[in-house]
């Protein structure tokens, strides 16, 4: 018996150990280092490792993780305070995006309506996991724009189901678009319906009951029972695993054993999200850095500056200070998880050559590789704008 899962986990632990620590001793960020290990272990780099579809299934867990330990930590409490941050924001930032991409791309490389939209679609999400990780490690999830940030991340998550179905319109296959959009809002209702009817005498009832036994192992069981059960509901309904994980937090953060919940998850997460950041860096041929690093650089900061701006006009139609919008507008700057999945539907309906797939995937790596210390520093950016009041001679 072959244990190749084994021998796949193996190597990527052991390099990536090896590469994280020489990160550190370089003060170079971990998330960078899950990136570089997985260039290294890249089927493109080597053929030792090229079978390793495993990685991608760890990599969707630990999406599903992250996004259950948010809803744990925010609750439908706290998303109630920013549903206009979600519905207004979230949306004004995506079409902000699509609109501005699509425009100067259609504009500046002179490229057909439906492929300059696709690339609006490819730049409109922005990179849950990272974003999210860094704002909980800087305790700043909780601030203003941190709110914001998350409101404007749950709804690309959810934006994602409606892209991935107009992407086949697009390139002249798919349903009528109307009828794929009405189907979808009546999956988001039943979903609507289904989370209220478990949050409010399902879950609390099976927990409860749970926790007769006064085991944590079995606890731990049961939550993981509840968050892949509504995971899957989801993705049956045509949604998201991440959202239904989501969800399945808010339903448990309105219950007495949240803190609970947290501590025990919070381990396996981060287990579980080095997959995820290992296996963007195995998609990407390192050689593109070396044929088409000119239109690299253009692209990177193209992208910067398009979704910052985006993100600074959504807030500005919220009517908030120009410190917050200027905070989020450039934590969002960078190219989300489920783009790598539309990426890839674009390049099945031909609305995005290889060459330039490669190059996208170039481009959101060093993005992704530059966010944690953008996210972090965020609340630094509007003081660089503003001048220092001189104090008036007495």
């Amino acid at each position: 018996m072959q244990h190749h899962i084994l021998i796949n986990i193996c190597a990527i632990f052991g390099v990536a150990t090896a590469v994280i620590i020489i990160c550190k001793l370089l003060k170079i960020r971990y998330i960078i280092g899950y990136l570089i290990t997985g260039v290294l272990l890249s089927p493109n780099t080597t053929s030792y490792f090229a079978d390793m579809h495993e990685v991608e299934v760890y990599a969707e867990i630990g999406i599903i993780l992250l996004l259950f330990t948010v809803g744990l930590e925010f609750s439908f409490t706290n998303l109630k305070k920013i549903k206009n941050y979600v519905l207004i924001g979230g949306a004004s930032q995506v079409f902000f995006t699509i609109i501005i991409t699509g425009g100067l791309i259609a504009i500046m490389m002179q490229r057909s309506f439906e492929e300059s939209l696709f690339w609006g679609f490819l730049y409109a999400l922005s990179s849950t996991a990272i974003v999210v990780k860094t704002l909980q490690d800087s305790n700043k999830i909780a601030t203003p724009h941190g709110k914001f940030i998350l409101a404007v991340l749950l709804f690309q998550d959810i934006m994602i189901v409606p892209l991935m179905l107009f992407t086949p319109i697009l390139a002249g296959q798919g349903d009528d678009p109307l009828v794929a959009l009405g189907i979808l809002l009546a999956k988001l209702v039943l979903m609507g319906g289904i989370s209220y009817l478990l949050a409010r005498y399902v879950i609390p009832f099976f927990l409860k009951t749970v926790m007769k036994v006064q085991s944590q192992e079995v606890f731990l069981i049961a939550t993981v029972f509840l968050v892949t059960g509504i995971a899957l509901v989801t993705e049956q309904l045509g949604l998201s695993l991440a959202l239904g994980a989501f969800i399945a937090g808010l339903i448990i953060a309105e219950t007495e054993y949240n803190h609970m919940a947290i501590s025990c998850f919070l381990p396996f997460r981060y287990v579980f999200m080095s997959f995820f950041f290992i296996s963007m860096g195995m998609l990407l041929n390192y050689e593109i850095f070396l044929t088409d690093y000119g239109w690299i650089i253009f692209w990177a900061v193209f992208a910067l500056l398009v979704k910052a701006l985006a993100g600074i006009l959504a807030v500005k139609v919220m009517k908030i200070e120009w410190k917050t919008a200027l905070a989020v507008g450039f934590s969002i700057a960078q190219i989300g998880e489920f783009s790598f999945v539309l990426a890839q539907s674009g390049l099945k309906y031909e609305l995005i050559s290889e060459n330039n797939y490669q190059i996208f995937l170039a481009v959101s790596i060093l993005l992704m590789s530059i966010t944690p210390f953008i996210v972090s520093n965020a609340e630094k950016i509007h003081p660089m704008f503003v001048k220092p009041k001189t104090k008036a001679n007495v």
